[in-house]
C-alpha cells in the first residue's frame, strides 16, 4: 500500500506554514515541523474541521487521537512545549523575503525527505502517515539547535526520540519477546 497523509498531519503540515510564515521564512523547514507538531496540543481542534463537512465526526476523532498520541510524547519526554515553542521560534532565524500571503510556502528539501521517510514508516504498518511518524523522523535527524534547547528545558534528545520510536514503528510479531524468555 502507497502511505497516504493522514488528516491529522495535513493539519500538522498547515501548522507548519503558519510557523514558517510568522519567522518570514521563505520555505518550510525541519523546524518549522517540529513547531507544528509542538503547537497542535495546543490548538481547539474541536474548531478545525468544517462544521458543513459530512465526515466531520470521522476527522474529528482522528485528530484528537493522534493530538492526544504527540501530547503523551511530549508529557512522557517531560517537555513543556509551550515554553520549547518560544525558545525555537527565538533562536531560529528564517530568511527574510517570504513570499506574498497568498501563495503557499512549499517544503525545503529537508522537510521533502522527512515526509518521504514518514511515509516509509507507515508504509510498515500499512498505514496513513500520522503525526508519530513525522515527529519520529524529525527528531532522527541531527539538530545540534533543537538538542541544546531540548537540553535546556530539561529533556534529553534520546529520551523524546526514544518515546516517538516507541509509537512510530510497530513491533513486529517475531520481534516480540516470548513470555518466560530472557
Amino acid at each position: 500500500m502507497s502511505a497516504r497523509f493522514s488528516k491529522s498531519l495535513v493539519l500538522i503540515w498547515q501548522v507548519a506554514e503558519f510557523e514558517a510564515r510568522q519567522l518570514k521564512a521563505v520555505l518550510i523547514e525541519p523546524a518549522h515541523l517540529l513547531l507544528g507538531l509542538c503547537k497542535s496540543v495546543d490548538l481547539d481542534l474541536t474548531a478545525v474541521p468544517l462544521k458543513d463537512s459530512p465526515d466531520r465526526d470521522e476527522v474529528l476523532e482522528e485528530l484528537l487521537r493522534e493530538v492526544r498520541r504527540l501530547r503523551t510524547i511530549f508529557r512522557a519526554a517531560g517537555l513543556d512545549v509551550r515554553a520549547f515553542r518560544r525558545a525555537l521560534r527565538q533562536k531560529w532565524v528564517g530568511s527574510q523575503g517570504a513570499e506574498p500571503e497568498s501563495k503557499r510556502l512549499h517544503r525545503s528539501k529537508a522537510s521533502k525527505a522527512m515526509f518521504s521517510e514518514a511515509e516509509h514508516l507507515a508504509e510498515l504498518s500499512n498505514s496513513p502517515v500520522f503525526p508519530v511518524h513525522l515527529i519520529y523522523v524529525v527528531m532522527s535527524a541531527a539538530d545540534e539547535l533543537r538538542d541544546q534547547l531540548l537540553d535546556l528545558h530539561g529533556v534529553e534528545p534520546a529520551r523524546l526520540l526514544k518515546l516517538a520510536k516507541r509509537d512510530a514503528i510497530p513491533v513486529r510479531e517475531g520481534d516480540r519477546p516470548q513470555a518466560g524468555m530472557n
